[in-house]
């Protein structure tokens, strides 16, 4: 007899069971979902993290658009695309400074104009036939007032490898924050090219900090000849200073030694220093209206007055030295971060506050002066003519990113931010003619940036870049001297900053 064997199939579930373990999933899907609801959002895109206040930090590569910045990021994302689709050999340059609506004088615009200048010079770089690296540019936000810069340079120290990162531009302000960044870039051996700094703390102790703007210090000593000029010229000029005594800014306290050190050996007359403190509490204006009391005394203002502050303080002074129509007839002449005096108002959303602005400017009498970086007719003076130089070209490439318009190229950052990314641009190809291709390294390149001087200088929009050997500082050129113009009615930009002469550091 054959033995046949069984086979005890298993019970089906039954649908108490079921529906309990349906019941135990959709709770595990609740609570994932209530969870990612209420998780804080720490991410804003790859690479960009959220801060406290909701403000976006990091590096992105255009994808991520920081504010003001718009149509340019995805420009700047799409050239980055199509270099890295071309398979050719490629650099990145991270271009650093605060995006999330400036610190101190740095405003969104200046922001974007420089940002805009930085792209140009990407641009032109990747735009010439036969000649490599190409270049990928990073945008790196340090944050409001650059609270976050250490953070931002630790991921780019991250980069140097991965992203073929081999310098650093921009930079933006002077302060505690920025020198700190700096710093730890030079260690690490990330050579950077300043385009709008220029606190003297920043200058090179050791090799790997580079600028296209003048330091404060050569600014001042520009500005302590001109007045000497002044009263050579005319016997009994009255000379007073400004001093900013805010803690921990080192471009105010740069432009104050600086000029006082110049004055005492070229043996300019100082009448009285008036000191403020901005930003010490809230309604910090009022302390420019003691200022300005102090020196728009009837019959007794000084012919001229140095100030040692930034360009928000200097706007400050100017509306209150026109309050209630007051006349104030006397020249002011101040630092770089003057030309940030419009950066906080723009035509689009404070006409009313703009219109007072000029009429309380034209009622004084006041004029504005400043030490600029750069300005459009500067650059032709140097080139003998304009169409000798590259600004032209520039002007072109410029005028055709959407929203940008020909005056506002008279502040001149949209130029140096171009001057900088250039020059790096240019010490890569450099560094890959004298060492090869697979050699085009942060040491390489800043040994090539190290270079740039005597007869191997760049010819940049501002003028001929060339570092002094010994400090990185910029040697050969000129600065301009550009007087800052009250706001129109049909509001002119290029009108707000005439150019005036050259002025040797």
């Amino acid at each position: 007899m054959t033995s046949r064997t069984t086979i005890d199939l298993p019970r089906p579930p039954s649908h108490k069971v079921l529906w309990s373990a349906l019941g135990a999933v959709c709770l595990v899907l609740i609570a994932v979902v209530l969870f990612k609801a209420f998780e804080p959002d720490t991410d804003c895109a790859r690479g960009v993290a959220k801060r406290a206040g909701g403000e976006c930090v990091g590096v992105s590569d255009g994808s991520f658009a920081f504010p003001a910045l718009g149509d340019i990021s995805g420009r700047i994302r799409d050239e980055n695309r199509r270099v890295e689709k071309s398979g050719e050999k490629s650099v990145t340059i991270a271009y650093l400074e605060s995006m999330s609506g400036g610190s101190e004088d740095r405003g969104p615009e200046g922001t974007r104009l420089a940002v805009m200048g930085a792209h140009i010079a990407q641009q032109e770089i990747n735009g010439e036939r036969g000649t490599l690296p190409r270049v990928r540019l990073l945008l790196a936000n340090t944050g409001r007032d650059d609270a976050y810069a250490d953070a931002v340079v630790e991921q780019l120290l991250k980069m140097k490898d991965e992203e073929h990162l081999v310098a650093v531009a921009g930079i933006g302000q002077s302060n505690a924050r920025t020198l700190a960044a700096v710093d730890k870039l030079r260690t690490a051996g990330v050579p950077i090219v300043g385009a709008t700094v220029a606190g003297d703390e920043m200058r090179s102790k050791a090799p790997g900090f580079f600028r296209v703007s003048f330091p404060a210090d050569e600014q001042a000593s520009a500005a302590a000849r001109y007045f000497k000029e002044q009263q050579d010229k005319h016997p009994g000029y009255r000379l007073q200073v400004v001093k900013d005594n805010k803690a921990g800014d080192i471009y105010n306290a740069s432009l104050y030694s600086g000029f006082m050190a110049a004055a005492q050996r070229v043996g300019l007359k100082v009448e009285t220093v008036v000191p403020f403190t901005s930003g010490a509490a809230p309604g910090g204006g009022n302390a420019l209206r003691v200022v300005a009391e102090k020196i728009c005394v009837t019959g007794a203002t000084p012919d001229g007055v140095y100030f040692a502050a930034r360009g928000r303080e200097l706007r400050s002074f100017i509306e209150a030295a026109g309050e209630n129509r007051r006349s104030c007839p006397v020249r002011v002449l101040s630092g770089s971060s003057a030309v940030g005096l419009y950066f906080d108002t723009s035509r689009a959303s404070g006409t009313a506050e703009l219109a007072e602005l000029g009429r309380r400017w034209n009622a004084s009498g006041l004029k504005a002066y400043y030490t600029a970086y750069a300005h459009p007719d500067a650059s032709a003076q140097m080139y003998g003519g304009q169409e000798r130089g590259p600004f032209p070209d520039f002007r072109r490439r410029f005028l055709a990113l959407r929203g940008a318009s020909a005056g506002a190229l008279n502040n001149g950052q949209a130029m140096v931010g171009h001057d900088a990314v250039y020059t790096i641009g240019i010490a890569a190809r450099r560094a890959m003619d004298t060492y090869g291709p697979d050699k085009v390294t942060p040491s390489t390149v800043l040994d090539l940036l190290g270079q740039t001087n005597g007869t191997y200088k760049v010819r940049g929009v501002s003028g001929e870049i060339a570092f002094a050997p010994d400090n990185g500082e910029p040697s050969d050129r000129s600065m301009a001297l550009v007087e800052l113009g009250p706001p129109t009615a049909h509001g002119d930009e290029g009108n707000q900053y005439r150019f005036v002469g050259t002025l040797k550091p």
